[in-house]
């Protein structure tokens, strides 16, 4: 895959890295319990973030629907046996109902944008790449789960029911994994995006780091 020099020669001024082995994805704020990830297990195209914090800019001077006003922390693009993937992810201090579904639209977000700028090279078809997003986060704690429980309970169709499955989904399925439609978006409904505008499906981790750990390590393997 050509990304990051392609990239490199649209976007000169933005940070487009290829990396041998792993790959590093931070939190810049200071007050961060988690602060980083490390990828394993292949070689990368890092894009540079602030490239779609930069569009997300433009988006809010447009007035645009909120779901276009997010970004990520990272985005990775790899091959692995022929097929392309893309990673997003996203990192927080806490697991926590809102701070996780918040997480899941700052990984949408990230894609819708992103997907636009890749649709300028030659060598990219969205329909190429298989899309996850990844939550890393600290272990919940027994009070959050017993409000989740609670949440649950509410009637189908709520926000905050939603909420709260996507986190159990994440939180108590062994694979701890959920996978999401554009339609299980409650800010995509009735936005007019083209078939090539969003993905059809995105598969989400929940990513657990250790209580004292800032930073995990993961292999890609383990999630292809």
């Amino acid at each position: 895959m050509a990304f990051s020099k392609d990239l490199k020669i649209l976007f000169p001024n933005y940070s487009m890295e290829y990396c041998k082995g792993n790959v590093h994805i931070n939190e810049k704020s200071p007050s961060a319990k988690v602060k980083e990830i490390i990828w394993t297990g292949s070689d990368f195209h890092k894009v540079d973030s602030t490239v779609v914090k930069d569009m997300t800019s433009f988006f809010q001077m447009a007035g645009s629907p909120e779901i276009f006003n997010l970004d990520c922390d990272g985005i990775i693009l790899f091959e692995k046996d022929s097929q392309k993937y893309i990673f997003f992810s996203e990192l927080k201090s806490t697991f926590d109902t809102s701070d996780i579904f918040y997480a899941k639209d700052q990984i949408i977000s990230s894609y819708l944008k992103i997907n636009m700028i890749m649709h300028l090279l030659h060598c990219y078809n969205y329909n190429d790449f298989i899309v996850k997003g990844f939550i890393a986060c600290l272990s919940p704690n027994m009070s959050f789960l017993r409000d989740l429980y609670k949440e649950q309970l509410l009637k189908s169709g709520s926000r905050y029911k939603s909420d709260a499955d996507f986190a159990i989904d994440l939180c108590y399925f062994s694979k701890r994994s959920t996978v999401l439609q554009p339609t299980d978006c409650f800010k995509l409904k009735d936005l007019p995006l083209g078939n090539t505008g969003i993905f059809k499906t995105m598969e989400f981790h929940y990513i657990e780091v250790p209580i004292g750990k800032s930073s995990v390590t993961v292999d890609v393997n383990a999630y292809i």
